[in-house]
């Protein structure tokens, strides 16, 4: 099953370490971002393992995945509207934790057939964003410390789905 390499783990700290020095409103434009992000390579991971004719619970949970990114999305957006007035999202420069370490990776293990390391990578991602929602509940304060908590919790379902499409491709 595939991990992050050593370089990966680098890079990781110190896009967390710039995440945890964005003030509340570049935090949250951030994940705002990376949850569309999230649903388009959902979206665009579907699309391709149809094309290729592969196990069809794939691509419907994948489609279930980003649907459910987006709900995110704009479950933050709410939070942000309602927090900072309808002022524009802020653009942090900091590429989205959930698809930096991920993306070459799919498109390598979808054109290789490897079905069991591409839900690996996508289960590695989730629980990155559950960890980070939950860093953020203990971190926040009001409303906004039941939505992280939600979207972690959320987070951590989609990864034990994964895992039991991963079981599932496994023979378990």
């Amino acid at each position: 099953m595939p991990e992050f390499s050593e370089n990966e783990r680098s890079r990781l700290q110190e896009m967390i370490l710039s995440l945890s020095r964005l003030d509340g409103r570049s935090l949250l434009s951030y994940w705002i971002t990376s949850e569309i992000e999230v649903a388009k390579t959902y979206n665009d991971l579907a699309k391709r393992v149809m094309e290729y004719g592969w196990d069809p619970r794939i691509p419907r949970l994948f489609q279930e995945l980003a649907r459910e990114s987006l709900e995110h999305a704009e479950i933050l957006l709410e939070e942000y509207r309602r927090t900072y007035d309808n002022a524009p999202l802020i653009k942090p420069g900091i590429p989205s934790i959930r698809i930096e370490f991920s993306l070459e990776k799919l498109k390598n293990y979808l054109r290789n057939g490897r079905l069991v390391d591409l839900v690996a990578v996508l289960m590695e991602s989730e629980e990155l964003a559950s960890e980070v929602y939950r860093y953020l509940t203990e971190n926040s304060n009001g409303s906004s410390t039941e939505m992280f908590r939600r979207l972690a919790d959320n987070e951590n379902d989609r990864y034990l789905r994964l895992k039991t499409l991963m079981d599932s491709l496994q023979g378990g």
